[in-house]
């Protein structure tokens, strides 16, 4: 039985409806997202017509506004931005989905003046735009608007989609269209492509149009109407024939998939030395991935099994690549694959980029080899990667403290060699980390006691005050 001090909905109810009344009036004068959420919720007892009145009055206000929204007050405004999409989706459609639907196009419409006044460095106001277009597929399905009229408007919001807020439309609302609807915008759709004049460049317009076009075929499993769409010299391009292939190894058509996946080859897969040690590529398959994924498809289809295993190998060999790897071993025959990973982890250990084998033996997940490639390696140890450090060390702690402290030796000196401030917090703890663990490191094996190290800091970065007023456990005595 939960505290009568944790918040739950049955400790709620134990304090009456009188006194939830209050509390909720109090906070509705500080929070205006708090009493807008009340009136609508007070407006859906009266019925669908009254809470579609108080959502349109909340979309007029939000049309009208022209105050610019900074990233500070952006999470509230997401926050009210997102009740009333959620009131028009999950509460008004109960009742009236075709006034539901209605007021969602409302709610779309407001997509692009919107964004033009707010700081959306995060992304967060956009994914309430596009939750809301995914939204628009769903009330259409329950309101059954006239096909054609709802493909009038499908067309108008596709051909003016600034900020790619309908990008997912046409497949979102497909099932609500018909046969009817799908045809009414498939030739509205075709007639705009073919009236656009010859464009020097990249024609985003045309090009939108043209997905547009596609997704129609997806819907209706109609591969050569979505291939026709591709332009030819897209087709060249290595994630261009991936879209292309996977959808004909969909339909069943392996050996056209295999011809068009070659005739875009990539010339040269990326070697993962020539991405950085950025941990934002640790693990990434490529720019070429994707295709490389169906081509593997495509050559079992085929009945090709040694040349998929040849391109997995291939794989491992140039990035370490998890995915690529787990599916090789699983392909060889009992006993061989145990042989092959043993092979594999001394690979590892020797690969060119120190970060990207860790993280391999991170993911495989190898602590043993881990911390060998640690201790034999530590000067090639970057630690400003505190995203595959930190995890790693904790993971490394109880099998091979002395490892996970040479992991976190070289982020704490990498933030005070850079004199990284905002990272001070994060360097007293790794060192208090470190602390931890000293007493469980029999023989440091060459390398500095913790005693040691942290002399060696003090000497060296003694100025760093910042630092030191956040290092609260002293350095062992005797270590």
């Amino acid at each position: 039985m939960a505290p009568r001090t944790t918040v739950t909905a049955d400790t709620l109810v134990s304090l009456g409806a009188q006194r939830l009344a209050g509390i909720l009036l109090d906070l509705a004068d500080e929070q205006p997202t708090i009493k807008r959420r009340l009136r609508l919720e007070l407006a859906g007892q009266a019925g669908g017509e009254t809470i579609a009145a108080e959502i349109s009055k909340r979309l007029t206000a939000l049309r009208s506004a022209r105050s610019f929204i900074d990233w500070q007050k952006r999470p509230d405004f997401v926050r009210d931005l997102n009740l009333t999409r959620t009131m028009i989706a999950d509460r008004l459609v109960e009742t009236r989905p075709d006034l539901a639907l209605d007021l969602m196009w409302r709610f779309m419409a407001l997509a692009e003046p919107t964004l033009n006044r707010v700081d959306d460095s995060s992304g967060s106001v956009g994914e309430v735009f596009r939750a809301a277009c995914d939204d628009l597929g769903c009330l259409a399905t329950r309101a059954k608007p006239d096909p054609k009229q709802l493909a009038e408007r499908v067309f108008a919001a596709v051909t003016k989609n600034e900020y790619g807020e309908f990008d997912r439309l046409v497949s979102m609302i497909f099932p609500a269209l018909g046969k009817v609807g799908v045809a009414a915008l498939r030739t509205r759709l075709a007639a705009e492509l073919s009236s656009r004049p010859a464009k020097d460049g990249y024609d985003s317009q045309a090009a939108a149009i043209r997905r547009a076009l596609q997704d129609l075929a997806d819907g209706e499993g109609d591969v050569d109407a979505y291939i026709a769409l591709v332009p030819a010299e897209a087709r060249k391009r290595s994630d261009v024939a991936a879209k292309i292939g996977r959808r004909l190894l969909t339909a069943g058509r392996s050996e056209e998939a295999i011809k068009v996946l070659e005739a875009a080859a990539p010339r040269q897969q990326t070697r993962r030395g020539e991405l950085g040690g950025d941990l934002d590529h640790l693990g990434w398959e490529g720019p070429d991935g994707e295709w490389e994924s169906v081509y593997l498809d495509a050559l079992d289809a085929t009945g090709r099994p040694e040349d998929a295993q040849r391109v997995r190998w291939k794989a491992f060999e140039e990035r370490l690549s998890v995915e690529r790897l787990r599916a090789y071993l699983k392909a060889l025959p009992d006993f061989e694959d145990v042989l092959a990973e043993q092979k594999t982890m001394e690979y590892a250990l020797g690969f060119r980029s120190f970060s990207v084998a860790l993280h391999f033996l991170h993911a495989w997940p190898e602590p043993r080899q881990a911390a060998r490639l640690v201790l034999t390696r530590q000067a090639e140890i970057d630690g400003n990667l505190y995203y595959l450090l930190d995890p790693a060390a904790r993971w490394l702690e109880s099998t091979s403290p002395l490892a996970a402290t040479l992991l976190r030796r070289a982020m704490i000196e990498d933030t005070l060699d850079g004199a990284k401030s905002k990272r001070y917090r994060h360097a007293a703890r790794h060192l208090a980390e470190c602390q931890s663990v000293a007493s469980l490191i029999g023989d440091y094996g060459g390398f500095e006691s913790h005693t040691a190290f942290v002399a060696r800091l003090r000497g060296k970065h003694s100025r760093k005050v910042g630092f030191w007023t956040l290092v609260v456990m002293p350095p062992p005595v005797g270590a």
